[in-house]
């Protein structure tokens, strides 16, 4: 059984074998009553027993199967590196795009299920987007199509990258965004419209005078 937990789950699985050596017996109650004692009360006999017969009555074989479905699955890291805003100011219902550059910050690669997707915040729009298995030690640029809300403020939304499960992995990732009037960001394009004045200015030449 390969378990990824604690030093305290590998000190029970150590503990576990020990106590194996010791039992030597083909009585099923018997068999059900040590998977009890050994994993704790909280395993009941109905459960012990159903472990026990998918393991073919083999006491160690029916202690780590039940390990293996109830402990939590070790999750794939992400750290974020550096996040990219394609725009600051949009107009309302405006169409925009925002990228983050995240690393696999773990010992083991991505699998190709993982994706990102809107998990709180002001509703953008944002469809998921899977991302392809990435190894450890390497970095990739996740790009999001997002849609403005309607309504002129600041706004923010946040970013999970989920496992096919749904269970989160690494750093939570966000946008804000100010959604200008219609008025004002028409102010702003004929202001960005006007022609620079220059900032050569022309002397006009003066006549010699003789002394």
């Amino acid at each position: 059984m390969d378990i990824d937990g604690s030093s305290v789950t590998g000190d029970i699985d150590q503990n576990l074998l020990l106590q194996f050596s010791c039992m030597n017996t083909t009585d099923r109650d018997e068999l059900i009553n040590q998977m009890q004692r050994l994993l704790g009360p909280s395993l009941n006999s109905n459960t012990a027993s159903f472990f026990l017969d998918m393991s073919n009555w083999n006491l160690q074989t029916a202690i780590c199967c039940y390990l293996d479905y109830t402990l939590p699955p070790k999750l794939p890291s992400m750290s974020l590196k550096a996040a990219q805003n394609q725009e600051t100011a949009v107009a309302p219902g405006a169409c925009f795009e925002q990228s983050w550059s995240i690393a696999n910050t773990g010992a083991e690669g991505w699998p190709g299920s993982c994706r990102l997707i809107q998990a709180g915040g002001e509703p953008l729009g944002a469809t998921p987007v899977y991302l392809p298995p990435l190894p450890a030690g390497h970095s990739t640029t996740v790009t999001l199509k997002l849609v403005a809300p309607s309504t002129p403020g600041t706004h923010r939304g946040y970013f999970h990258l989920v496992t096919e499960k749904g269970d989160q992995i690494g750093d939570t990732l966000w946008v804000e965004i100010t959604v200008e009037s219609e008025m004002t960001m028409a102010l702003v394009e004929q202001l960005a419209a006007l022609p620079v004045p220059s900032s050569h200015c022309q002397v006009p030449p003066q006549d010699d005078q003789m002394c």
